[in-house]
C-alpha cells in the first residue's frame, strides 16, 4: 500500500498551484474566457483564480455601492497580484473589502495575498469570511487548510481540507490539496516518531502494516479528533507515540485513496505526476522514482514553484546537494515565500556547517510558522554557532518547554553551554544535570514513560 507517495507539503497546496475548479463562468465575455483558458493551459492556476475573481466582479457578479471605485480597486489589486507584488496589492484589496465587507472575491484575494506575504494569522479571518459567504466553494477551505497548517493548528487544517473535499464533491483540485496535506503530515509525524524510542517502536509497527493491502487498513478515529488528542500534552510518551502511529496510518490511507482516485480520472497530468512523486518520496522513500515523476510534472507545468521545491527535497534525499540547491533557488525565484525550499537551503547549509548562510532561511521560516519546534531547535543551534547565545538560548528553551524530545540529552547539553557563556552558572549546572540524567537513562534503557523530556 505505501508503495505510492506524495505530499504537496505545505500544506497541501504545498504546491502553490491553486486550481480554478468549478468556478461560475456565467456572465464572462468571450475575451475573458479566452484569457482564463490561456492562463490555465500555461499552468498559471492561482493567477487564473485571481483573474476569475476580478472578471466576475467587473462583469457585475460582485456589485457594491460605489461600483466604479470598487471595480477600480479590485482591478488595481489584481494587476499587482499578477506581478507577485502582494504587499502593494494588500492596501487596495483592504480598501475594496471595507467598501463591501462580505464580498466573496475581495475577501478571498485579500486572504491569499496576506498568506503569500507570511501574514498567516491575518489571512485566516478573510478566508473564513469568503468560505462563509460562498458555502459551495472549496477554494477558501483549501487556503484555510494551508494557513492553519502553517500555524501548527493541524486539527483545524485537517477539518478545512476535508470540508474542501466535501464542498468540491471530491473534485480533482480538492482531492489533490487534501492528499498533499496528508502526505506532509505523514512526513512530519514520522520525524517525530523517529526522535524518541517509543516512537521508533511505533514506526516498526507502521512499516509492518505498510506491507498489507490498503483495503485491510482502517483509521481508528476521525483525523481531526486524533490531531486534537495529539495536542493534549498531558499524555505520556507511549500514548503520544500510539496517537502518532494512528495518525500516520490514517494519513497514509487517505493519501493512497486519493492517488488511486486521481489515477483513474485525472484531467491534470502534471498534478498527477506531482502526486505520484510525492507518494514515492513520502511513503516509499524512493527519491530516484520521485525525481522522475517531478521531472515529468515540470515538463508539463514548468512555472510551478512547488514542483521545484519537491524536486529539491528528492535530490537532497538522493545525495545530490548541488542539484537540490539549484532546484530550491529556482522555486524561490518563482515565489520567494516557498517555505519548504527555504528549509532545504537551510538544511544544506547546516550540513556544511555554514551557519551564517542557514540563519536567514531559518529566521524567515520561524516567522512564518512560530510553532514549528524543529525550526526553533535548528535556529537555536545556528545562533549558538554564530556567537548569539541569548537568542540561541531562547529558541532552544522555547522548543524544550513545548515538549520537543531530547532523549539523549544533547539539547540540554547545548542549553548548559549557552547558560555558562551567559554567566548563569547555577542554571547551567541544572541543565547539565538534566542532560546527564537523560543520557544515562537512554543508555541504560530505563526511560520513564511519563517523562520523554526532562522539561515536561
Amino acid at each position: 500500500m505505501f508503495g505510492r507517495n506524495g505530499h504537496l507539503p505545505v500544506a497541501a497546496r504545498d504546491s502553490d498551484v491553486e486550481r480554478l475548479g468549478d468556478w461560475p463562468f456565467a456572465g464572462l465575455d468571450g475575451q475573458s474566457l479566452l484569457l482564463l483558458s490561456m492562463l490555465l493551459s500555461s499552468g498559471f492556476y492561482e493567477m487564473a483564480i485571481a483573474a476569475n475573481c476580478v472578471m466576475l466582479a467587473l462583469s457585475g457578479a460582485a456589485q457594491t455601492p460605489p461600483k466604479d471605485e470598487f471595480r477600480g480597486l479590485l482591478q488595481q489589486g489584481f494587476a499587482l497580484h499578477q506581478q507577485a507584488r502582494f504587499v502593494e496589492a494588500i492596501p487596495l484589496l483592504e480598501k475594496a473589502r471595507r467598501m463591501e465587507p462580505d464580498d466573496y472575491f475581495a475577501n478571498l484575494l485579500l486572504g491569499i495575498d496576506l498568506l503569500r506575504t507570511d501574514k498567516t494569522k491575518e489571512a485566516i479571518g478573510f478566508l473564513q469570511t469568503a468560505a462563509r459567504v460562498n458555502s459551495d466553494e472549496d477554494t477558501p477551505e483549501e487556503y484555510l487548510g494551508e494557513a492553519q497548517a502553517r500555524l501548527g493548528h493541524f486539527e483545524q487544517a485537517a477539518a478545512a481540507y476535508m470540508e474542501g473535499v466535501k464542498r468540491g464533491k471530491s473534485s480533482e483540485e480538492s482531492v489533490l490539496a487534501w492528499a498533499g496535506f496528508a502526505l506532509e503530515r505523514f512526513r512530519q509525524i514520522g520525524e517525530q516518531l523517529r526522535s524518541a524510542e517509543a516512537g521508533v517502536a511505533a514506526m516498526r509497527t507502521l512499516q509492518d502494516e505498510a506491507k498489507q493491502p490498503v483495503a485491510s487498513l482502517r483509521c481508528s478515529a476521525p483525523i481531526p479528533l486524533l490531531e486534537k488528542k495529539l495536542e493534549v500534552r498531558s499524555a505520556n510518551a507511549k500514548s503520544a507515540a500510539k496517537t502518532r502511529h494512528d495518525l500516520s496510518l490514517c494519513y497514509a490511507v487517505e493519501a493512497d485513496r486519493a492517488a488511486a482516485q486521481l489515477n483513474t480520472n485525472a484531467r491534470d497530468q502534471g498534478a498527477l505526476h506531482q502526486l505520484r512523486g510525492d507518494v514515492l518520496l513520502r511513503l516509499s522513500n524512493d527519491a530516484a522514482g520521485a525525481q522522475l515523476e517531478y521531472k515529468q510534472a515540470i515538463a508539463l507545468r514548468g512555472q510551478d514553484p512547488a514542483l521545484f521545491e519537491r524536486m529539491a527535497e528528492a535530490q537532497m534525499s538522493a545525495g545530490d546537494p548541488e542539484g537540490a540547491r539549484q532546484s530550491a533557488l529556482a522555486a524561490l525565484g518563482i515565489d520567494p515565500h516557498r517555505r519548504a525550499a527555504m528549509g532545504t537551503l537551510a538544511t544544506l547549509a547546516m550540513n556544511n556547517r555554514d551557519y551564517e548562510e542557514a540563519l536567514p532561511w531559518l529566521e524567515k521560516m520561524k516567522a512564518e510558522s512560530p510553532k514549528d519546534r524543529k525550526v526553533e531547535v535548528e535556529l537555536g543551534k545556528a545562533l549558538a554557532q554564530t556567537g548569539k547565545p541569548v537568542e540561541a538560548l531562547k529558541n532552544l528553551q522555547d522548543a524544550l518547554t513545548a515538549g520537543y524530545p531530547d532523549e539523549k540529552g544533547a539539547l540540554h547539553s547545548l542549553e548548559a553551554k549557552l547558560l555558562r557563556e551567559l554567566g548563569r552558572s547555577a542554571d547551567a549546572a541544572r541543565a547539565a544535570d538534566e542532560a546527564k540524567q537523560l543520557s544515562n537513562a537512554f543508555q541504560s534503557g530505563n526511560r520513564s514513560g511519563s517523562k520523554p523530556n526532562a522539561k515536561q
